[in-house]
């Protein structure tokens, strides 16, 4: 079941009780298959603010057993909540260097890059802003004869061609961290993309919560675009923790190119709109 955990996907740590404005859901290693390859892996967070009023907020040792299990329900209802309500959302990259990439949702997305002889992360990247284009895709194509979405398929067909819009061959890169992958689109811009198949993963295989929700919010906030293959994956309010979602996400240009090919209802342009 997605709401399972399984030897792929974090656990979930409940408090006993809780108190304060704000929850934090994360997952503490992308890409650990990579891991015993010494291939990059990461750490994805995302920081939400709760509503519940001071007094549900307060520590609840002397409550009996049932009192606690409905501090728990009430914990993760917390976190149950659409990625547009994310307070802050980043993510640390492990590879040739070790990179924290922080939003706090003013429109802005900054890199810092540990320097290990004084062990202190140091601003390397201010307002990082993706590529309105790029030529690369990325994607698991292993994946491709079970994808059920035929406008993806049709549209990197397009672009493998050079029959997209800027005429250019695009290139395949895939890592299979999303951490890695989404760090390279928002360095060098493109697209990279995680559709449902009927074979394996038919509700998407990328956890809503604590993965698609914070990346698409960071690489948002760098002037980026995410969906989910029908909306704003930022619009999304997942149900479970688990919860899976296809998962598309990139520079602007080429997204909306995409979305030509692939179902999309709801999603907004706000540049768009504000003009």
């Amino acid at each position: 079941e997605d709401d399972q955990p399984d030897s792929h996907q974090p656990g979930v740590l409940i408090a006993k009780a809780y108190e304060g404005r704000y929850v934090a859901c994360f997952d503490p290693l992308d890409g650990s298959g990579n891991a015993d390859a010494a291939i990059c892996t990461g750490t994805v967070f995302g920081i939400f603010e709760t509503d519940e009023d001071d007094e549900k907020k307060k520590d609840n040792d002397d409550k009996n057993d049932d009192d606690d299990m409905k501090t728990r329900e009430e914990l993760v209802q917390a976190v149950l909540q659409p990625g547009k309500n994310l307070r802050a959302a980043g993510y640390c990259l492990y590879s040739s260097a070790t990179i924290l990439v922080l939003s706090l949702g003013d429109g802005k997305t900054h890199g810092f890059t540990l320097d290990p002889q004084i062990n202190e992360f140091v601003l390397t990247h201010w307002n990082m802003r993706i590529p309105s284009r790029g030529n690369v895709y990325s994607c698991n194509e292993a994946n491709s004869e079970g994808w059920s979405d035929k406008g993806w398929k049709e549209y990197l067909k397009k672009i493998k061609r050079g029959q997209g819009e800027t005429g250019e061959k695009y290139a395949l890169r895939y890592v299979g961290s999303m951490v890695g992958d989404i760090h390279r689109t928002l360095m060098y811009g493109g697209i990279f993309g995680y559709p449902s198949d009927t074979d394996q993963h038919p509700n998407g295989n990328l956890q809503l919560l604590y993965k698609c929700a914070p990346m698409g919010y960071i690489v948002s906030q760098a002037g980026g675009l995410c969906t989910n293959g029908e909306q704003n994956l930022l619009d999304i309010r997942p149900s479970r923790v688990h919860e899976r979602s296809p998962v598309f996400m990139g520079s602007p240009e080429d997204m909306k190119e995409m979305m030509e090919y692939v179902k999309h209802t709801n999603y907004v342009d706000e540049e768009e709109e504000e003009k």
